[in-house]
Parts: structure tokens; C-alpha cells; sequence
């Protein structure tokens, strides 16, 4: 994800020195803030703005914007320079910050979190007044997935603190788009996806509210789906108590500007990173009806979202004691949730205490929680895919070891190669990423280390795989697709994060065995929560809720795996003890 970077790795550090030294954060107070005042102030941030356009349009204003008509809170070092464009003057290429999907290269990884099978395309300073709106126009993609998700409408009882932490994005789904007049949508089961014309047009009406109660039901689990083509976002964000806390957070004020992500998941083997379309042209309407646009220099976001290091040849341990082998997998209700529980885990503060203390600290800091209204307590979390439930756990290897995985592949549509249709199935994309997660952090955080998705898995009748990691040197001979063994180059550091993507959009790509948050709820699979039942995920086997489709990780000897022979099935793989 792109806006991660270098701020995550900043506040690892500010939660683990704490730690270390045994005095933990204090816990904000909830709720922060007058929440009338709060909405007073945005109305009038908005008000002048608006009037400021308006006198542009007129003649009567320049084209750039005063500062006093930014949000207070807004990172001037990654944004400035605001100014007006005319909607004739658009250029799409000017507009969008692009991580473009790729293969990975262990000489010039990328950070915050990517899928590498992801073109992410993000309007990085979506600014507009309430009452305007966003209108995004563009081409359905060649790909096996797209969506577009814009910052949810204003409100102050949930917070999105520096972009990352918190509220999730009101999203609206491919399948759901109708195409333009005389067009096609290739997303709809049994639709022509080589479809020649393939445009659509989207809005978002910037404005003050609950984004789920303004956009039923399409903001609403398990599936986060409505039909058409429009939906209620906002520009201005509320950044809750560390907006102006300068000792644990950035300080700089309460308020910043919202985004819109837009993912091309899959892309079409003979389509460029961009799904074979053109970028999308975004522009913004008054309530009156004239159009604009508001750019901005973002070349300090752009520069850090796009920074590149190696692999580093980092560490030999075995897996710590809260990586080992009795434990399963996790389920992400947010960035900032999972950053402190990881944290507590590795510093074994693992009592009812500790378990209440996080989610204190979670709720004081981004306003969420199990048993908060609608829609705090949801799934979807900020710059997170709203379709997708992300699994987690961490792994180390000693040099000399292997890491397997054996698990149970859902089907999904097998899109890459050209296919006419996209057909129904269990899911509609999976994949498993490791990222960097060696102490002491590296200058980029989250940098990918390998990935691999749903149709380069190898599968037996049954759909069951075996999927070998390690290092180069250790890869066993036995290690190959002949053998019904998928093999992947671990690299070189020892402690790693995997995350396994799950997409699931609707009953068209769904099963009882989804891992979305009706059938795996926050009050049960998250270590903090009130009800947590490790036996649902956390426990390492196939007994779980999932069964089989839930990875079961073993940890052996390369020599060892050796001896298994050749022709190998996922049943017979030893079980880590």
C-alpha cells in the first residue's frame, strides 16, 4: 500500500521503545473532541473553499490556493503547491501516483505492504468542498479485478489518523459499474471481457455523515456491494487526538485531505501495468454544476511511495516462540490493531490486561472497535481493499530449513491468459506475500519479499498444494512441480510477515467457507477482542473453521524434506512440532 512507507516504520519504533522499557502509551480518551464544534469547523473549511473556487471561476481569485485554505494537519512535505485547473486542462498522467504491478526483483524491492500482481493507481489530495463531487471516467481494465474506493464521508466519531490508521474507504465494485451508454462491463458473469467498448463513469458526493447509514447497503458486510454508479465520500478527514499530539503523534492538527485508490488486481498477461485502458480522468463538480480540478505537487509522496531497496541478507533463527508451531493465522481489522498486537505478542504481554489495554489504545487512537457503532466495527479499514480479508502471520527461517505450506486452493476464475468470460467461483483472487519484519526495521518498511497467486500455485486433484520456502542454496531437489511442490526463493532475511490475500465479491465469488467477517467476526478472531476463539484460524492445523483452505505451516530441514521423495501429497508433509 502506498502511503504506508516510511510513517509505519516510524511508529513501530515510537510503540516498541515504550515497550522496551515497560511505560506503554498513554491511551487517548474516547470520544475526543466536540463533535458539533468539529462539524462547525468543517462546514466553514469548506464554505471558504468553495467561495475561493468560485471566485476563480469568476476572474476574481488566482489560480493557486492559500494555505489558510488547506486543512491544518496536512503534511506539507509530501503536498503543496494546491491549484486550479480548468477541465479542459486535465491531464490524467499528471493526476494519479502509480505503483505499477511488477515482478519482483530482490535487488530493487518496493515497501508499504504491495500485492506485486497490483497496479495501485492513488489520487493522493482529493480536496473538494461538501455538496461537490467527484466524478471519475475511464475503461473497465483487462484484469481479474477493479475497484474504486474514496475517503468515507466527514465524520468525528472515527477517525483516519495520517491516512493509514482507521476508518476504511467507501468503495464501489467492477461488477457493480453500469458501463456508459453502448458500452459493455467485462466484470458481470458470463459478459464479453474482450469488449472493445468498455467505458463508465463514476461520482462521489462529498459529504457530512455515517458513511454507512449514506450509502446503504453498499457499505455494509459481509460483501460491501450496491448497484450503481454513485456514492457518498468526503475530502476533509478528521485525524483524532495524535492530529495534535506531539509527543506520540505528528501534532501538526486535527484535519487533512482524503484520497481515492483505485486497484487493477490480475492484469491480463498480454496487457501493459495499466490493464490495457487508459488512466482514468478525475474531476470535480460543483453543486452548480461547473467543472474543475485541484492539483497539487505530491513528488514528496510519490518519492518516498516509490523507493526501492535490496534484500537484505539479514538474520538465522529459527521462529520465535510467537511464530511457532501451534500458532495459525490472524485476520486484519486494521493497520494500526495489527502494528500494536504484534508488538504485545512479541514482547510476551499476552494477560487480559494487556488484551484490554489494546483495544483502549486502538479505539482511543483511530475510534474502532469490536462493539462500536456501524461503521467502526467493520472489517474495512483504511487503505485496505474492502473486498479482500487479509490473513496474517510471521515466520523466520534458519539457513539449513525449509517452511511449507499445505492447504486447500478455493477455485477462482483463471482470467490471465485471455479468457471470454469471467465465470463464478469461490473466490475471485488469492495470493500469499511475505514482507520484511527483521529487527531492526529496515529504512523502508514493509518491503516485499516474494508473492505468488492463485493460478501460479501447482494443485493435486483435490486442489491441495505444497508450497516450499527458502533461500536459494536450500531450495531441496525434490522441490519442483513435477513433484506437486510449488518452490519460493524466500531470500535472505529471517523474519518475515506473510499476508494472505482472500478476495471475495458477493455470492458470485463466494462460499460458506469465505473468510469475511459474518462467517469470521472481529469479537472472535482478533487476539484482543472480548470472545477471541483461537481454535476458529490461530491454531496450526486443518481442523479450523476454514478446514483445509486455511494454510497449515510445517518447519523442517531441507535434508529432511529430501527424504520425503518425490510424487509428494500435502497430506503426508510431517507436522511442525
Amino acid at each position: 500500500m502506498l502511503r504506508l512507507k516510511i510513517k509505519t516504520f516510524h511508529y513501530c519504533l515510537f510503540l516498541l521503545i515504550p515497550l522496551l522499557c515497560q511505560c506503554l502509551p498513554k491511551i487517548p480518551s474516547y470520544p475526543f473532541g466536540n463533535h458539533a464544534q468539529i462539524k462547525t469547523e468543517a462546514e466553514q473549511w469548506s464554505d471558504n473553499l468553495e467561495n475561493y473556487i468560485k471566485g476563480w471561476l469568476a476572474g476574481k481569485n488566482p489560480a493557486i490556493i492559500p494555505n489558510k485554505l488547506l486543512p491544518k494537519g496536512l503534511d506539507t512535505s509530501r503536498f503543496n503547491h494546491f491549484y486550479l485547473q480548468k477541465y479542459e486542462d486535465i491531464n490524467p498522467d499528471n493526476q494519479w501516483a502509480i505503483r505499477k504491478a511488477h515482478e519482483i526483483d530482490l535487488n530493487k524491492l518496493y515497501g508499504s505492504f504491495p500485492d506485486p500482481h497490483c497496479t495501485y493507481i492513488v489520487l493522493p489530495a482529493l480536496i473538494a468542498p461538501f455538496q461537490s463531487k467527484l466524478i471519475v471516467e475511464g475503461d473497465f481494465p483487462y484484469s481479474r479485478f477493479f475497484n474504486i474506493q474514496v475517503t468515507p464521508p466527514f465524520e468525528s466519531t472515527e477517525y483516519r489518523y495520517e491516512k493509514w490508521a482507521g476508518k476504511g474507504e467507501v468503495g464501489i465494485v467492477d461488477v457493480d459499474i453500469e458501463p456508459n451508454e453502448g458500452n459493455e462491463n467485462p466484470f458481470r458473469i458470463g459478459g464479453n471481457r474482450m469488449a472493445q467498448k468498455r467505458g463508465y463513469k463514476v461520482e462521489f458526493t462529498m459529504a457530512i455523515g455515517n458513511p454507512t447509514q449514506m450509502n446503504t447497503p453498499a457499505h455494509q458486510p459481509p460483501f460491501y456491494r450496491g448497484k450503481g454508479n454513485h456514492r457518498f465520500g468526503s475530502a476533509l478527514q478528521f485525524q483524532g487526538p495524535w492530529g495534535i499530539d506531539k509527543k506520540h503523534g505528528h501534532g501538526r492538527g486535527l484535519y487533512d485531505l482524503g484520497d481515492v485508490w483505485i486497484r487493477y488486481y490480475a492484469i491480463d498477461k498480454n496487457k501493459d501495468v495499466l490493464g490495457g485502458v487508459k488512466l482514468p480522468k478525475a474531476y470535480y463538480q460543483l453543486s452548480t454544476g461547473e467543472k474543475f480540478f485541484i492539483n497539487c505537487d505530491f513528488s514528496g509522496f510519490t518519492k518516498v511511495a516509490n523507493a526501492t531497496m535490496p534484500n537484505r541478507n539479514k538474520g538465522n533463527n529459527h521462529p520465535a516462540k510467537y511464530n511457532g508451531p501451534i500458532i495459525g493465522w490472524n485476520k486484519a481489522f486494521g493497520i494500526w490493531l495489527s502494528i500494536s498486537t504484534g508488538l504485545s505478542l512479541s514482547l510476551d504481554k499476552t494477560t487480559l490486561q494487556d488484551k484490554v489495554y489494546i483495544r483502549k489504545l486502538d479505539l482511543g487512537v483511530t475510534g474502532r472497535g469490536e462493539n462500536q457503532p456501524a461503521p467502526a466495527c467493520y472489517e474495512p479499514h483504511a487503505t485496505g481493499c474492502n473486498y479482500i480479508n487479509y490473513l496474517q502471520r510471521g515466520i523466520s527461517i534458519k539457513k539449513g530449513y525449509v517452511m511449507v505450506l499445505t492447504g486447500k486452493l478455493p477455485t477462482f476464475p483463471n482470467t490471465r491468459n485471455g479468457a471470454e468470460t469471467l465465470e463464478k467461483a469461490q473466490c475471485r483472487y488469492f495470493s500469499i506475500t511475505g514482507y520484511d519484519a527483521a529487527f531492526p526495521f529496515s529504512k523502508i518498511a514493509g518491503l516485499e519479499q516474494h508473492s505468488i497467486m492463485d493460478d501460479e500455485i501447482t494443485l493435486d486433484e483435490e486442489r491441495k498444494y505444497i508450497i516450499v520456502y527458502s533461500r536459494p542454496e536450500d531450495k531441496p531437489q525434490n522441490a519442483t512441480t513435477q513433484n506437486g511442490v510449488t518452490w519460493v526463493n524466500f531470500g535472505y532475511t529471517d523474519t518475515q510477515a506473510l499476508t494472505l490475500r482472500w478476495m471475495s465479491i458477493g455470492e458470485e465469488w463466494a462460499f460458506d467457507k469465505t473468510p469475511n467477517e459474518t462467517n469470521l467476526p472481529w469479537k472472535n478472531v482478533v487476539w484482543s477482542a472480548t470472545q477471541y476463539n483461537p481454535e476458529l484460524i490461530e491454531r496450526n492445523h486443518h481442523h479450523g473453521f476454514l478446514g483445509w483452505y486455511l494454510p497449515q505451516v510445517h518447519y523442517l530441514k531441507k535434508k529432511d524434506f529430501e527424504r520425503l521423495g518425490n510424487s509428494l501429497k500435502a497430506d503426508n508433509i510431517p507436522v511442525w512440532k
